[in-house]
């Protein structure tokens, strides 16, 4: 289990609470895959004056070829502003890959929804990369770029567009205070770099930064 203190939350780019929140997630591994579960409790109002809270559940089930890993997911998201009426909620499936080159990674993740905005595509690539600093202590960092279907921008933009939506960089530290305990600070920098999904009547904020604080545990 995992709890985050974050300055905000986006989806993919896109904001969806520009103020302090909460995210705790819990998550059980076997043999078969993973199921997690993890929700986004917004402290305050947003600018908009929304106040978002999020559930999603997620079936992850992984495989391991040398340095090829790919991991299919399932995911049903439920989203209620507590402020308003307003509720929405679907289901995705998602791809997520990467090959390891030793002190660096490539991936690249997709997603399509498949039932209330069925069609909408995001995928991303980057690199990543962990660094054990001392034997208790990884740094983490990445880089990547986004693109997106037309029923995904209209969706998350308001513009009915494809497009190459962003560039995102994150970095991180991990300090495992016991074998099983562990906390860390992380950064995430994103910016929409085409110009109609960067104006779409939906886009909060084009161009943000983010600050996390993350404790968890494994058992």
């Amino acid at each position: 289990m995992e709890v985050a203190f974050s300055s905000g939350h986006a989806d993919r780019g896109f904001i969806i609470s520009d103020r302090p929140v909460v995210q705790p997630v819990a998550w059980v591994t076997t043999g078969v895959g993973e199921f997690s579960v993890w929700s986004n409790f917004t402290l305050a109002p947003t600018t908009e004056g929304s106040r978002p809270e999020i559930w999603e559940m997620e079936v992850t089930r992984e495989r391991r070829w040398k340095h090829l890993k790919i991991a299919p997911a399932v995911t049903m998201f439920f989203y209620h502003d507590l402020l308003t009426t307003d509720r929405d909620r679907s289901i995705q499936g998602w791809l997520y890959l990467s090959y390891d080159f030793g002190p660096f990674s490539l991936f690249t993740n997709h997603s399509v929804d498949v039932l209330t905005y069925r069609g909408a595509y995001y995928g991303e690539a980057g690199i990543e990369s962990e660094r054990h600093v001392s034997p208790s202590v990884v740094l983490g960092g990445a880089v990547g770029v986004g693109w997106a279907s037309t029923a995904f921008n209209a969706d998350y933009a308001g513009v009915s567009k494809s497009a190459l939506n962003r560039i995102s960089a994150e970095a991180s530290l991990t300090a495992h205070v016991t074998p099983r305990f562990y906390l860390g600070p992380q950064i995430s920098f994103s910016t929409l770099v085409d110009r109609a999904v960067r104006a779409g009547p939906d886009v909060v904020r084009p161009t943000y930064v983010l600050v996390k604080l993350i404790t968890g545990g494994e058992f």
